[in-house]
């Protein structure tokens, strides 16, 4: 069994290290001092919601002031799920020492980026084939090779479609919502009556957080999407079969109640532009999903 867990812990390093947004090369871009880090952390939340636009001007602003420097940082939900000190998310030997000494996956639960990745992947989702070749120029510097091409056939979070209804067609959501490391945060069973989505959370101690949960779909009743509180995960199930995918930020309970990102709930519900104004998130008129 000892073995079993670490040949598990490695591999889920690996594949964090790798697969995560940036993908994993050598060499890497210098550190980001405390400026730019918390703004690449603001651009990084903004790309993962499909505010492309405001990614981009926030990824610039770091570029043309201190180049293309990478930041490290362990989202706000880690703090409660782990107690005491966190490990250096830049010193990669202190994660994964803490991840095999304690069991808990800090080395999937950290997020870097830097200003490259994000200008050109958010280029690319707005179409835009000069400002994405040139970005993926300087990528280039810190990619290797034909790793370049999995850069740009990673699924986009938030996809690539933007909605062309004007801004006055769009209607405002009766859910409250709360913001966290720049992302938009919703109760799940609220969320998910409000878009139309199924939901079930259920006490089941085997799972994380000894929470059963599960999102369903009116248009595709042999799909369940499984979700794992303190796990930036999820698992769609269909015809007996399971594919694990990554989300941007992990659901967590807080006084019972279980909060995960909206932007993956809306575009589950086919929800293809949404935005927070005057305290309340609007959405515009459904397109179908892709």
């Amino acid at each position: 069994m000892r073995k079993v867990a670490w040949i598990t812990t490695i591999v889920f390093a690996l594949s964090s290290f790798c697969l995560s947004s940036p993908p994993g090369g050598y060499p890497r871009p210098p550190r980001a001092n405390a400026e730019a880090e918390e703004k690449l952390k603001e651009a990084y939340a903004a790309y993962v919601q499909g505010q492309y636009q405001k990614a981009i001007r926030l990824s610039l602003e770091v570029y043309e002031k201190y180049g293309d420097v990478e930041a490290k940082w362990f989202p706000s939900w880690v703090r409660r799920v782990v107690k005491g000190h966190l490990p250096d998310p830049y010193n990669k030997n202190e994660v994964l020492g803490r991840t095999i000494e304690s069991g808990f996956l800090f080395t999937m639960a950290i997020r870097s980026t830097f200003p490259s990745y994000l200008l050109a992947r958010c280029y690319n989702a707005l179409g835009d084939d000069k400002e994405t070749a040139r970005w993926a120029a300087e990528l280039r510097k810190w990619v290797y090779g034909d790793e370049i091409m999995l850069v740009f056939s990673l699924p986009y979070p938030s996809g690539y479609v933007k909605p062309s209804a004007p801004r006055n067609t769009w209607r405002p959501l009766p859910l409250k919502f709360r913001e966290e490391d720049y992302f938009i945060l919703v109760p799940l069973d609220q969320a998910c009556k409000v878009l139309g989505l199924g939901c079930s959370i259920q006490p089941n101690p085997k799972m994380a957080g000894g929470k059963g949960i599960r999102v369903t779909k009116p248009n595709e009743p042999n799909v369940v999407y499984r979700l794992f509180l303190g796990r930036p995960l999820i698992e769609r199930l269909e015809g007996g079969k399971g594919r694990t995918e990554t989300l941007a930020y992990a659901p967590y309970e807080e006084n019972g109640v279980v909060w995960v990102p909206f932007y993956w709930l809306a575009k589950q519900a086919g929800i293809r532009g949404w935005e927070v104004r005057e305290g309340k998130i609007y959405v515009a008129p459904k397109q179908g999903t892709k």
